[in-house]
C-alpha cells in the first residue's frame, strides 16, 4: 500500500490587503498525495497554483485547516525544522529553471548536497554526477547554463531536484518554457525518473496536455479544487 506523503484538509490560504480586506486565494482544498502518485493540477492564471505549490512545498502554511507532511502536522514544525523538511524530502522544478549562472552543470546540481549531512555531503559530487548522466548530460557537466539549449537547462533542473532522492517532486509549469518536442521529453524524463525512485510527482500547469500524462487530474478554479477525468490522451 502507497504512503501517505501529504494531505490537505479543508485548507484555505487568505492575505490581508493594504484597505485591510482579505483576498482569499484557496478555499477548503481538499487533497492527498501518496508515493509513487503521479498528480496534475491544471488552472489558469491567477487561480490560485502558485498558492498551492507553496502550501504543498511547506513554503507556506494554510490561514486554514490542516496540512500534513509524512504524518506531521505543519503545524506543529517550527520554521527551521519546515526548511530542514523541505531540503531532505522535497524536489523543485521550475518553468524558469533557475540556475545559477556563473556554475557549471555539475555544480548547480551539487548545490543541494551543500546542506546535505554524511555520505551525501563527502560524495556530492560523484552523486550529481550520477545524477546527471540519469538525464543523458554528464557529457555537459561542465558547461555553464548559457551554453546549455532550453530542454538541456531543463534536464540539469530535473537532476538538481533529484538529486537528494525527494520523496515528493513539484513541478511548476515545468514546459512553459521549451517547444513541444522537448517539453514532452522533460515530461516523460520527469514521470520515468520519479517512477524509478518511488517519488510523488505533482504537476502544477494550464496545459491539458501535459495534465494528460497524470494518472490523476484535478482543476483549480476561483480557489476551488476539484477532481478531472484522466484526458483519454494519458490512458490510450
Amino acid at each position: 500500500m502507497a504512503e501517505e506523503l501529504i494531505d490537505l484538509a479543508g485548507v484555505t490560504r487568505s492575505v490581508l490587503l493594504p484597505d485591510d480586506q482579505e483576498l482569499h486565494i484557496l478555499r477548503g482544498i481538499n487533497l492527498s498525495i501518496c508515493s509513487g502518485d503521479h498528480t496534475a493540477i491544471i488552472g489558469r492564471s491567477g487561480c490560485g497554483k502558485s498558492t498551492l505549490l507553496n502550501l504543498l512545498g511547506l513554503l507556506d502554511l494554510p490561514t486554514a485547516g490542516e496540512l500534513t507532511f509524512m504524518g506531521v502536522p505543519a503545524r506543529q514544525l517550527s520554521g527551521n525544522a519546515r526548511a530542514r523538511l523541505r531540503g531532505s524530502s522535497v524536489g523543485f522544478v521550475f518553468q524558469q529553471f533557475n540556475l545559477l549562472p556563473g556554475r557549471s552543470a555539475l555544480e548547480n546540481v551539487v548545490t543541494p548536497l551543500m546542506y546535505a549531512t554524511g555520505r551525501d555531503f563527502w560524495k556530492r559530487r560523484e552523486l550529481a554526477m550520477d545524477m546527471l548522466d540519469r538525464v543523458g548530460l554528464s557529457h555537459r557537466a561542465g558547461t555553464h547554463p548559457a551554453l546549455l539549449s532550453g530542454g538541456e537547462q531543463q534536464r540539469v533542473a530535473i537532476a538538481r531536484a533529484l538529486v537528494r532522492r525527494p520523496r515528493l517532486i513539484l513541478a511548476d509549469e515545468p514546459t512553459g518554457a521549451l517547444d513541444v518536442d522537448t517539453g514532452q521529453a522533460v515530461m516523460a524524463l520527469l514521470d520515468t525518473v520519479a517512477t524509478e525512485s518511488g517519488a510523488a510527482l505533482v504537476t502544477i500547469t494550464h496545459d491539458v496536455n501535459v495534465a494528460a500524462l497524470a494518472r490523476s487530474c484535478y482543476r483549480l478554479d476561483q480557489g476551488v479544487l476539484s477532481a478531472l477525468s484522466v484526458p483519454a490522451a494519458a490512458t490510450a
